[in-house]
């Protein structure tokens, strides 16, 4: 997909690169949340709205010389409020049934590959249909890839002949039905487009040694001139109003300042266009996570871009159930953040029925508790071990993934609560508030309203402060290399001292890889007590409980069978 090596890998924020030989000082969130011009297929973070704090302020955030954060902030304002997406994965790579990825992925030469064109009819695409399916999904705009890193444009081109119209027996402009089918249903159009990487041209990059060197090879300046930027140009001046122009690269990024300049001139032909950071050069409006959930909110604007069925482009799988992506999508909005929910079109032009119908879930879901969603920003709470929040005003909406088998939720919030009530009673009977200690309490009622996730708001008294938060602060942690019977080391130590004697529960961690056994250990004396106990951990992130332990140096063992993992982020919580 966007940046991904195939089905479900993650494209997100550059992460610092942490060196293996020096002290690792863990950093906190706005030092890993950084948005990033060149960004790489396997990345790490993602980042939070500027509408939830004002880190957009200057005209340094924005491509556009001399641009206030007045009129940086208007022109995000839809987006921002948007909240929701249709990312779809669409071209001649739905054919093979083996995702975007599937030239590279085969190494197949252009003159094999290109057949395919030659076989595209989906005869039952209904561009007002898959509308009307976004619409009653809750969506507010779609991203369609008008062209991917294969080369294959899915709308008319005068740049190159290797398009949908004119090397195709559909001969339909995609891009053009989609893009006026749009506005009918309340749906904004936004345009990906894979600028540099494009393994069906000369000139294109690949991210990697050409596999079809005697087509692909070629000047690259001329390929950037004559395609990427003439077809940008198209895309921009052919089909009205573009909301999004989501670049992307396989890895890619050999472009020069005179280029990127000339990219910034073509995206001022609509000066309201909005753009992402995966292309060098051009500053993006907003972060990208790529299936990756950061555990914690970052700041500036930011979107995840995931899948409804683990597949970007077509591959035949199931969707996911409603229970695993419906909290996925809320906790990203719990963080501020957008989300775009890819869908991946089979040969025949039919988006999945399974996919199509779990969007409508959602929907139906967004009927009852969009309130607590569009033009919402992220709630005040770093971890909450119950679900998360979103915030509009003086109201906070608890979204409640685990509901409390005792009937009272405990907030951890330091303000006074004037009225609680549940979001899906349309009388908003007012629910029993208690405060302590901190601590707001609601007693709910013993049966959830949504068998998923159900929404409690409050209305709150000033900026909505939390009191359960990280006890980790920027601790350094020290590093050694484990030595192993392996010539090669094979994993590593941390040990932190946290300065004071603490009391902890819970932990969420970040490494940089997956990680194939993960133990933590705190020191009682001389000795290390075993806390948790080989566990494999994924790099984009993991969240760990166990009994309440106090402690003031603890350590941490990653191992791997041949890499030297390291952390990127690591939070100890107290009790809650």
């Amino acid at each position: 997909m966007a940046g991904g090596r195939g089905d479900d890998r993650i494209t997100d924020l550059k992460q610092m690169k942490l060196s293996l030989l020096a002290s690792l000082l863990l950093a906190p969130l706005s030092a890993l949340a950084q948005s990033n011009n060149s960004q790489t297929p396997s990345s790490g973070a993602a980042p939070t709205p500027a509408a939830q704090s004002s880190t957009n302020s200057s005209a340094s955030v924005s491509r556009l010389p001399g641009e206030t954060k007045e009129a940086h902030d208007a022109r995000m304002d839809w987006w921002r409020k948007a909240k929701y997406g249709m990312f779809i994965h669409w071209g001649i790579y739905c054919i093979p049934a083996d995702g975007e990825w599937h030239m590279r992925r085969h190494m197949e030469p252009y003159a094999e590959y290109s057949k395919l064109a030659s076989e595209f009819n989906p005869v039952k695409f209904d561009a007002d249909g898959w509308m009307e399916l976004a619409r009653q999904a809750g969506m507010k705009y779609v991203v369609l890839t008008t062209k991917h890193h294969d080369g294959f444009a899915m709308f008319a081109s005068k740049a190159s002949p290797y398009n949908v119209v004119d090397a195709t027996p559909f001969k339909r402009d995609v891009v053009k039905e989609l893009s006026e089918a749009c506005p009918r249903h309340g749906i904004r159009f936004c345009a990906y487009y894979s600028f540099l990487a494009d393994w069906g041209h000369p000139g294109g990059q690949a991210g990697c040694e050409h596999w079809d060197p005697k087509f692909q090879d070629g000047d690259k300046r001329a390929y950037v001139a004559n395609i990427a930027t003439a077809q940008l140009k198209e895309l921009l001046s052919n089909y009205g109003p573009i909301g999004v122009v989501w670049f992307d690269t396989d890895g890619s990024r050999d472009i020069t300042p005179e280029e990127s300049a000339r990219v910034v001139e073509v995206l001022k032909t609509q000066p309201q266009v909005i753009v992402d950071p995966r292309l060098g050069g051009v500053k993006g409006d907003f972060a990208t996570a790529e299936q990756h959930m950061p555990l914690s909110a970052p700041k500036g604007d930011w979107e995840l871009c995931g899948t409804v069925n683990g597949s970007w482009g077509y591959t035949g799988a199931k969707a996911k159930p409603l229970e695993q992506l419906l909290p996925y999508m809320v906790t990203a909005w719990g963080m501020g953040g957008n989300v775009l929910m890819n869908v991946g079109p089979t040969r025949e032009g039919v988006i999945p029925e399974d996919s199509a119908e779990r969007l409508r879930q959602i929907g139906d879901w967004l009927k009852v508790n969009g309130e607590s969603i569009y033009g919402s920003i992220g709630g005040p709470f770093v971890r909450l071990p119950w679900g998360t929040a979103t915030r509009k005003g003086d109201v906070l909406y608890l979204q409640v993934f685990t509901w409390p088998k005792d009937g009272v939720l405990k907030v951890p919030l330091s303000n006074t609560v004037t009225k609680a009530w549940l979001l899906a009673d349309p009388k908003k009977k007012e629910l029993p508030i208690t405060k302590s200690a901190g601590r707001i309490t609601v007693r709910v009622p013993e049966k959830s309203p949504d068998p998923i996730v159900s929404v409690v708001a409050l209305q709150v008294e000033g900026e909505p402060l939390s009191t359960y938060n990280s006890i980790t602060g920027t601790n350094r942690l020290t590093r050694s290399l484990l030595q192993t019977a392996s010539p090669t080391p094979t994993g590593c130590s941390y040990q932190m001292d946290l300065g004071k004697p603490q009391r902890f529960s819970s932990l969420t961690i970040q490494p940089n890889e997956d990680v194939k056994s993960f133990s933590l250990e705190v020191k009682e004396g001389d000795d290390w007590k075993p806390v948790i106990k080989a566990k494999p951990l994924q790099r984009s992130g993991n969240t760990e409980s166990f009994p309440p332990v106090t402690a003031q140096i603890l350590r941490i063992k990653l191992s791997n069978e041949a890499t030297q993992p390291e952390i990127k982020r690591l939070d100890l919580f107290p009790e809650f």
